[in-house]
């Protein structure tokens, strides 16, 4: 009874200071944000439920999206791959596994690696120069940005029913610069330059760094399966891309999920399971969203999910499926999501894989 109360104070206090934050004020206090590849999640199973996954992420998939689910991993180990096709040919490539660390016999924590990999081909690359030979702009080369983020997550479960858990993620964003003569310029540079470009011109790269944080905690409530959870994801101090400095895209969640069949034992012993999850998320280039998502599974083997993000400019509406096997103490998992992006965007493609040894 003590470590639920305590759970539930600590719940409420991190809920209690994280609330004004994103009640502040009477408008839509909107900002901007660098780095946004952070705001994107590479988890099909997540992506098919909207994003609404906060409550609902344990293992491996923790690392990006709630540290505090990696805690209530319950095997040796476990791993989750994938690819999204991402909007304009741009593919996203992520990885994380997870294990328990033991200490006098004892699991003491769960650590947790993470990466994600930003792949946006070669840009064509044009610059303003009012002095070229078409008056309009210079041929500089194809432009080859990157972004990708190292994360390390340590969680650790106080008690059956309460996870805190921690990520710390080293960004990299390579973003191109190009060479006048003596003057360097991020890409494209002032319309004012007046030069055409010359032989000893280069075109190159400006990598900017920064170490970024997330923070979560996961309660399980006792109420049946419902879970009630928070994650502050990409907080860290401004970053400096060569002159101009910017902040990374902290975002505030809020989740609730839980199976909509405890009431009915009977169809839980025939293997039907309906996962309910909700998301309330403070962007800081965004109005407030919420996300829905739920997930249809028979017998813990096929899974048919959806989701809707409300006030969402784009990607409202998601769907997906995924398959799951067990044998011998190995599990795996290959879990598919599309997504409608709207307009001239038009769809997303997630793949992704897993893997668990009990």
């Amino acid at each position: 009874m003590k470590s639920t109360k305590y759970g539930v104070l600590v719940l409420g206090a991190v809920l209690a200071w994280s609330l004004p934050v994103m009640a502040a004020g009477g408008f839509d206090k909107l900002g901007q944000s660098g780095m946004t590849f952070l705001k994107v999640g590479p988890v099909a199973r997540a992506a098919a439920m909207g994003d609404a996954y906060t409550g609902v992420s344990t293992g491996a998939t923790g690392c990006f999206y709630n540290p505090a689910g990696l805690g209530f991993l319950t095997g040796r180990v476990d791993a989750v791959a994938g690819q999204v096709s991402w909007i304009a040919d741009i593919k996203i490539a992520s990885a994380a596994a997870g294990m328990p660390i033991e200490l006098g016999g004892n699991r003491f924590a769960v650590v947790g690696i993470s990466y994600v990999g930003m792949d946006y081909g070669q840009i064509y690359g044009t610059v303003i120069n009012k002095g070229s030979a078409n008056g309009a702009y210079s041929d500089i080369g194809n432009l080859e940005p990157s972004e990708f983020l190292l994360g390390l997550t340590l969680a650790k479960q106080f008690t059956d029913k309460f996870s805190l858990g921690l990520t710390g993620k080293y960004v990299n964003q390579g973003l191109p610069w190009y060479r006048f003569g003596n003057a360097t310029y991020a890409v494209p540079p002032p319309d004012n330059l007046g030069a055409i470009p010359t032989v000893g011109d280069s075109l190159s790269e400006f990598a900017a760094r920064n170490f970024v944080f997330d923070a979560g905690t996961l309660y399980r409530t006792g109420f049946g399966s419902t879970t009630v959870s928070m994650s502050i994801r990409n907080f860290s101090r401004k970053t400096t891309h060569v002159i101009d400095a910017f902040t990374t895209p902290m975002t505030f969640h809020i989740g609730v999920a839980g199976n909509a069949f405890d009431p009915l034992p009977m169809l839980g012993e025939m293997g039907h399971k309906l996962l309910i999850a909700a998301d309330g998320i403070h962007p800081p280039d965004h109005p407030e969203k919420v996300a829905l998502g739920g997930e249809y599974s028979f017998r813990d083997m096929v899974f048919i999910r959806g989701g809707y993000a409300f006030n969402n400019d784009a990607r409202t509406w998601n769907t997906g499926f995924g398959v799951k096997y067990g044998y011998a103490g190995f599990v795996g998992a290959f879990d598919y999501a599309y997504a409608d992006m709207g307009g001239s965007l038009g769809s997303v493609n997630y793949f992704t894989i897993s893997f668990a040894m009990q």
